[in-house]
């Protein structure tokens, strides 16, 4: 699939529409309709495509090397619930060796105190594939390009080695990829707490074993 994914690239007059497209999917997540595609990258949400035929052509191309994964869906007419529309839907395959590396076609700068911006490197797609190649082998450089973006990251926020580190846990756990430690542990002394107390309330509510003998 690299391959293939690389001579299409090459073929790419101007790599930076479907460069655009992949970025914009990646942000998106899940599934996006082809419709709302066309509105945010067509003329009229000032993207890089003119035409809907190069577009669609474009996505059709990615399905079929795997790239993207298509869905069509049969939904109500938005002016008459009585008749139904198919509607074409494409995200990004998380299984592609291109996935991970699909932010690695940006750089980021910076505009004015506190704000920042992104922008397609040159040849992003020459970039995209070169990392996801190595990625599928042993070459060492690939950890290198981790230290990079960490380094990277660290100077557009002004902050050290241990801070770019935080921020990347913080980030992985905000969108639910790791689990903190030691809030499991909290919740697991929580929860023995309680029971600790509910066993110390029913011990101390239980009657002395000497009365219920006498009782008896």
């Amino acid at each position: 699939m690299l391959e293939e994914f690389a001579r299409y690239s090459a073929l790419q007059r101007d790599q930076a529409p479907l460069a655009a497209l992949l970025v914009y999917l990646k942000r998106k997540g899940g599934y996006v309709q082809l419709n709302q595609i066309w509105k945010d990258l067509g003329p009229t949400g000032g993207g890089p495509f003119w035409n809907q035929t190069t577009l669609i052509n474009k996505l059709d191309k990615l399905e079929r090397m795997e790239v993207l994964t298509m869905e069509r869906r049969i939904l109500p007419s938005p002016r008459s619930e009585a008749k139904k529309k198919t509607n074409t839907f494409y995200r990004l395959n998380p299984a592609t060796p291109l996935y991970p590396h699909i932010y690695s076609m940006l750089k980021i700068y910076k505009e004015e105190p506190g704000r920042y911006s992104s922008e397609l490197v040159e040849k992003p797609l020459d970039r995209l594939s070169d990392l996801a190649k190595r990625a599928t082998g042993t070459d060492p450089a690939v950890s290198r390009e981790l230290e990079m973006a960490m380094e990277l990251i660290g100077e557009v926020f002004s902050v050290g080695g241990d801070e770019v580190k935080r921020m990347i846990k913080e980030r992985m756990a905000g969108k639910g990829m790791i689990t903190e430690k030691k809030t499991v542990q909290k919740k697991e002394k929580s929860t023995d707490r309680k029971k600790d107390g509910s066993k110390r309330r029913a011990k101390k509510d239980a009657p002395p074993t000497g009365l219920s003998e006498e009782a008896a």
